[in-house]
């Protein structure tokens, strides 16, 4: 995805706007679709999506810039339309404004006097352009500065796929970082020390369904399903941070029958004396609906036993040190006699990143 969104167009952009007074420019609002804040707080009502606030001057030129390059990148614009309510904000509008049943105005005190709305989305700290995401958690989570496509790309992902309920967002930007380590300048890379991103040795050997019920029935293994679809982002990055990991790669071939399974998946399976549909355009794959009982945020980590049944589901991206106890947690079968909070409390990790 993040190879797509980087163009030499954009590229070229980039170097045409150094002789350019950007303060002076009218920039077009790009292929996103933006909403007013009052409009924006109506489709809160029914849409179940989180809000994406730019919050901008008339005056700040980067807020101009990234306007016409990070928000002009069409890839950019299809993500943030498919998965956000996307917002213009003017920090300094004297209009009147609604949001959150509460009322907001511009008291008009200083020299360029912010409204009282800009005020509580920034919380006083005022840096333009600043993003500001509402997640479905109904928080506000402000990034302060210019963003370039590859570096607005994990704090996207992190809300559309609601992360911040697994992994804290500074984490999960630095596991992005270092698995698509190519689409960011040297200096970005060089600022993360190697002991923070993930070692890539690791292998699994992965198995089909029909296969892992078949090798858990003889030896008893819990079958670990990792629960994907094609547009889950932090999928992709979960493969790249803990299952090329040595110290998990190990830990699942030894203890788990491992399987990668497309929760979207057309194939018709059997599973356990069951058949299971595949996944249609109204609807994930029959297997999904049946195994997958608290919700359906991607990745899903199913643990399965050998007579088919599921002991318990995990959703979001996990942390691969977070993962490696919860691993050890079911492999010393820990979780027939012990809280795993207890678990946790005593166990040492290999894995330090």
């Amino acid at each position: 995805m993040t190879k797509k969104f980087i163009t030499s167009v954009l590229f070229l952009l980039f170097l045409l706007s150094g002789n350019i007074s950007l303060s002076q420019e009218i920039i077009e609002p790009s292929d996103v679709k933006w909403y007013s804040i009052e409009e924006a707080d109506s489709l809160l009502k029914i849409q179940a999506k989180p809000l994406f606030i730019d919050v901008y001057t008339e005056w700040c030129g980067w807020c101009k810039h990234m306007m016409k390059t990070t928000f002009a990148n069409k890839g950019i614009a299809n993500y943030m339309n498919r998965n956000f309510i996307n917002v213009r904000f003017d920090a300094e509008t004297f209009d009147t404004l609604s949001f959150q049943n509460k009322t907001y105005t511009n008291p008009g005190v200083g020299r360029q006097p912010k409204h009282d709305l800009a005020k509580f989305l920034l919380g006083g700290r005022y840096s333009f352009p600043t993003i500001v995401y509402m997640g479905r958690d109904k928080k506000f989570y402000p990034i302060p500065g210019y963003k370039k496509v590859p570096e607005i790309e994990a704090f996207l992902v992190y809300f559309a796929e609601d992360l911040f309920s697994s992994i804290n967002l500074q984490d999960f930007d630095r596991y992005f970082k270092c698995t698509y380590k190519k689409s960011f300048e040297e200096k970005v890379m060089n600022a993360i020390p190697d002991s923070l991103c993930p070692d890539t040795s690791g292998i699994i050997k992965w198995y089909r369904l029909a296969e892992a019920e078949k090798l858990s029935k003889q030896s008893g293994k819990l079958i670990f399903v990792s629960t994907y679809t094609s547009w889950c982002q932090s999928c992709r990055v979960a493969d790249s941070t803990n299952y090329r990991s040595k110290v998990i790669a190990k830990l699942i071939n030894e203890n788990f029958i491992p399987v990668k399974f497309n929760a979207a998946s057309t194939e018709s399976l059997s599973f356990f004396g069951k058949t299971y549909k595949g996944g249609t355009n109204t609807g994930p794959h029959q297997f999904t609906r049946a195994y997958i009982k608290q919700s359906f945020q991607m990745p899903t980590l199913l643990f399965i036993n050998n007579t088919g049944q599921q002991i318990t589901e995990l959703h979001g991206f996990i942390p691969p040190a977070s993962l490696e106890i919860i691993l050890n947690y079911f492999a010393d079968k820990a979780n027939t006699n012990k809280k795993f909070e207890d678990y946790r409390k005593s166990f040492k990790n290999k894995i330090k990143y």
